[in-house]
């Protein structure tokens, strides 16, 4: 069902508290029902037929039902009804009123929408302009009385939560046990809703980064329940270990004053005044958020090679993400696209920047189009002459901190490479030192050229690059590519026009066959394997380990099943031990033993218990293998 206005957390909450318990069993066969009611707009909202006598109307206030009032069916039972709750199931969640948008340093970054107002203490470009504002990744929340939520209204700096606050962790903890007992198999619109609720909660009482995690949980059951394509499990597995781990940390006794910011997250970074700026182009990024957003992340570079972002991010689909490149850049009138501005330059005075390096975008900003520069020349070229080993350790290092604290483009690793070869859309590179990397696709959505640009680089074998990568750090050896430009014009090369200023935007920029070789073709690879002009056959990437690889399948089983699954796992703990992993081992059998263990009343019965203890085992599996594969993806790069 396309068409439908989005809803507030608590209208779909309130619709769901109003049916009756025999009537909530049967919410999931009746939201697969109505996904083929027809949809009428009309002012002010839509209309649902259910039948010919039975017709839902939505009355939308800016696009958004915001009271249960406002949700109404002409059926006997309504309110309380089916239908009702059916079609509010169907429409999109919206937090836009009570959140930042999502932070543009990650591509699948968590935040749920902009606050409603400025917040006390920001400068006064920034609050002059809220879509300047990208938030902090592990934010989604209200317009907070202070800047982090470790201060207080004053701005004095607080080392404990309040009771509202406790209670709030406490309900989302609940809540993501249950979620993680069912499964993706069992978690309905009822689980969802009650998810949502609880993460309305947190927002509302500070919890950002919490509140943030919950809203990519709830995204990810709601993908996998609609077996949309962008689903992942692995994303799912990720944003469920953070969602327990930051809401039992906050359940539990008061943290050390320097970890409750961080673990509380952001409500909207602050934003300094900044003295003049003359930036050049790096690249372009499209970004496509499961929380709703999209849009665009252009990469800068100012004369001392720090890097710096201007981000244009708001409610949207990959549709958004594929035209936000052609969109103006907001920061002052240079009339630059931020297509255009990856290849120009921009002067920039009154300007605004938060910590991490995004530029604001406020009134006073006044920013005129200048020259830009090509990868091969200064202050870009800085960035390829770093070493590789302090650039694997300074991304690694960046991955493990909240993205908030991430300064802008820390997690990017600098290349140059030659081609190997690909499969599909993946592409083996070896860097000078020999190194051999695999190269992955940014984002995995068909309205985007990264798939079918590196499927075409893969054909270049030889082709020396220049390479923008994110570091994919559960992954050994392994970049994700942004962008790519040739090195020289001797050998397999990579011809690009004249107007892409000597690079290609992988996310933008539509790579063709014609421009690969020095011909206008693809080098041709020898058919043994062999590397061009070498005698060795070609080197083959570095897989992960074994032993580390089932831990990883026993914790998304979990998520996938449940419990219930678990307990009747078959037992591969002696395959761990054999592999070296004894930890890992041991926690996997104290998680089976939680999962099948079923406490007895006093006659002997069998009672159910509230999960935590299985929820707390699998969170110290999910961590230990966090921890162990980032370990081992790190020194995979390093000698």
């Amino acid at each position: 069902m396309t068409g439908l206005p989005a809803v507030t957390a608590p209208v779909l909450a309130d619709a769901l508290d109003a049916l009756p318990a025999r009537l909530r069993r049967k919410v999931d066969d009746a939201v697969t029902r109505a996904s083929g009611w027809p949809v009428t707009g009309m002012t002010g909202g839509v209309t649902v037929r259910v039948d010919e006598a039975t017709t839902v109307t939505l009355v939308a206030v800016d696009g958004v039902v915001r009271s249960a009032a406002d949700a109404r069916c002409s059926c006997l039972l309504a309110p309380n009804c089916l239908h009702r709750m059916a079609v509010l199931a169907l429409a999109p969640v919206d937090d836009t009123a009570a959140a930042p948008p999502p932070a543009a340093d990650r591509p699948v970054d968590p935040a749920v929408g902009p606050p409603a107002g400025p917040v006390p203490g920001a400068s006064a470009d920034a609050a002059a302009d809220p879509s300047a504002d990208v938030g902090a990744a592990a934010a989604g929340g209200p317009a907070a009385p202070a800047l982090d939520g470790a201060a207080g209204a004053g701005g004095a700096a607080r080392s404990e939560l309040t009771a509202r606050q406790r209670i709030a962790a406490d309900g989302l903890w609940q809540v993501a046990v249950d979620v993680l007992a069912a499964g993706t198999v069992g978690c309905g619109v009822v689980l969802r809703t009650a998810l949502l609720r609880a993460v309305h909660e947190a927002r509302a009482n500070g919890l950002h980064r919490a509140a943030a995690s919950g809203t990519r949980v709830a995204a990810g059951l709601r993908a996998a329940r609609a077996a949309e394509p962008q689903y992942r499990l692995a994303d799912l597995t990720d944003d469920l270990c953070e969602l327990l781990a930051v809401s039992r940390r906050l359940r539990g006794t008061d943290p050390p004053a320097g970890e409750l910011g961080p673990l509380l997250g952001t409500a909207r970074r602050a934003y300094d005044p900044q003295a003049g700026l003359r930036l050049y182009g790096l690249c372009a990024v499209p970004v496509v958020t499961d929380s709703g957003y999209a849009g665009v992340v252009t990469y800068l570079v100012d004369r001392t090679g720090r890097v710096w972002t201007v981000a244009d991010l708001a409610p949207g689909d990959v549709a958004r993400a594929a035209g936000a490149g052609d969109a103006t850049v907001a920061v002052g009138e240079s009339g630059l696209s931020h297509r255009q501005l990856t290849r120009a330059g921009l002067v920039v005075s009154g300007g605004t920047a938060s910590e991490s390096g995004q530029l604001g975008a406020g009134r006073a900003v006044r920013a005129a189009r200048a020259a830009g520069v090509g990868w091969a020349d200064e202050p870009l070229a800085g960035l390829w002459a770093q070493p590789l080993p302090d650039q694997v350790r300074r991304a690694f290092g960046a991955a493990t901190l909240p993205v908030p604290e991430r300064p802008a483009g820390a997690d990017l690793l600098f290349l140059t490479v030659r081609v190997l070869g690909g499969h599909d859309h993946t592409v083996l590179v070896a860097t000078g030192d020999g190194a051999v990397l695999t190269l992955t696709v940014a984002d995995e959505h068909a309205a985007l050229p990264h798939r079918d640009n590196l499927r075409l680089l893969g054909q270049a074998a030889g082709a020396e690059l220049r390479l923008v990568g994110r570091l994919d750090p559960t992954r050994r050896a392994t970049v994700q590519a942004l962008a790519v430009g040739p090195t020289s014009v001797d050998g397999p090369v990579l011809v690009l026009p004249p107007s892409w200023a000597g690079h290609a935007d992988l996310g933008y920029d539509r790579l063709h066959s014609s421009q690969l070789g020095p011909a206008g073709g693809p080098a041709p690879a020898p058919p043994d394997g062999r590397l061009p002009g070498q005698g060795g056959p070609a080197p083959r990437p570095r897989l992960g380990d074994p032993g580390l690889g089932l831990l990883r399948r026993q914790v998304e089983r979990v998520v996938s099943g449940g419990r219930a699954i678990q307990a009747l796992a078959d037992p591969t703990a002696r395959g761990l031990r054999l592999a070296r992993l004894d930890l890992g081992a041991h926690l996997l059998t104290a998680m089976g033993g939680a999962a099948r263990a079923r406490p007895r009343n006093a006659f002997g019965r069998l009672t159910d218990d509230d999960g935590q203890a299985f929820a707390e085992s699998w969170l110290a599996l999910a961590v230990y293998e966090q921890a162990a594969s980032r370990a081992l993806a790190e020194a995979s790069w390093l000698p």
